[in-house]
């Protein structure tokens, strides 16, 4: 059977709670997996400050024939002026945090389709099996014009057996 793997947000203390499937993310002042125009409205992120942490997992819904692992991020090398992006990996959860991340410390944009980052490669063979932690974290200039920022894609692939 074809695997059905999915992504969902974790949040609060120990990055505990998990929510239902998604399909964007919002960086932005507050910690919640929703993704609405309504919610990056309510909690922007100032100039020369960062965005709360966003813990995410690759979720396996619907079994493998044997497994799904090696799971790879990228994009495509850039972000908005006067802005970055971090990522990082890791198996435990900590409660998302908008100072410095201790997780989410390498630059997104050293990572392409040429030169993915590595976020998972334990299989995961059943329904509801969950990947390592995902921790996303945008970071704003000081110098930063106030508006709405351009959207960044981020790109993930698994192998499939």
């Amino acid at each position: 059977m074809t695997a059905t793997v999915t992504i969902r947000v974790y949040t609060a203390t120990t990055a505990a709670t998990e929510s239902a499937a998604v399909t964007g993310l919002d960086m932005l002042s507050a910690d919640n997996a929703t993704n609405s125009l309504a919610n990056r409205q309510a909690n922007p992120i100032t100039a020369g400050n960062k965005s709360y942490e966003k813990w995410i997992k690759a979720y396996v819904d619907t079994a493998a024939d044997n497994q799904v692992d090696t799971f790879q991020v990228w994009g495509d090398g850039a972000v908005q002026s006067s802005t970055a992006l971090y990522i990082g990996k890791t198996a435990t959860g900590v409660t998302p945090t908008s100072g410095d991340s201790a997780v989410a410390t390498n630059a997104f944009t050293t990572y392409t389709s040429g030169n993915k980052f590595a976020w998972h490669a334990t299989a995961m063979t059943g329904a509801g099996s969950k990947s390592d932690f995902l921790v996303i974290q945008w970071d704003i200039d000081s110098d930063a014009v106030a508006g709405n920022a351009t959207q960044e894609s981020l790109s993930y692939s698994y192998d499939e057996t």
